[in-house]
């Protein structure tokens, strides 16, 4: 009966897993366009940028949505460390259960 139990527990986390990981990839990938197209639509305004930054890190830094752009790539990378989890703990279990 515990043999049951832990595997219902094993396949809840990894489900939860899953879906925390789609959520945050989701949220990432949202924030992401979002910022893009706040910086899209400000470049058109500037009056003049330095080449070495560019015009996208110059229009990025006077708007001041670098936590937002760093933050929505920390989201998709975590989010797809999470998924990618997801698969490798099924992958262990069945080779645990291959050995037995």
């Amino acid at each position: 009966m515990k043999k049951g139990l832990i595997y219902l527990k094993g396949v809840w986390e990894i489900k939860r897993l899953t879906f925390i990981g789609g959520i945050l990839l989701i949220a990432g990938t949202l924030l992401y366009g979002i910022v893009h197209l706040t910086i899209a639509n400000y470049i058109p305004n500037m009056q003049g940028w330095s080449d070495p930054p560019g015009k996208f890190e110059q229009a990025r830094n006077e708007i001041g949505v670098n936590i937002p752009y760093f933050l929505s790539i920390i989201f998709m990378v975590l989010g797809l460390i999470l998924l990618f989890l997801k698969e490798l703990k099924v992958i262990v279990n069945l080779l645990i259960t291959e050995k037995k």
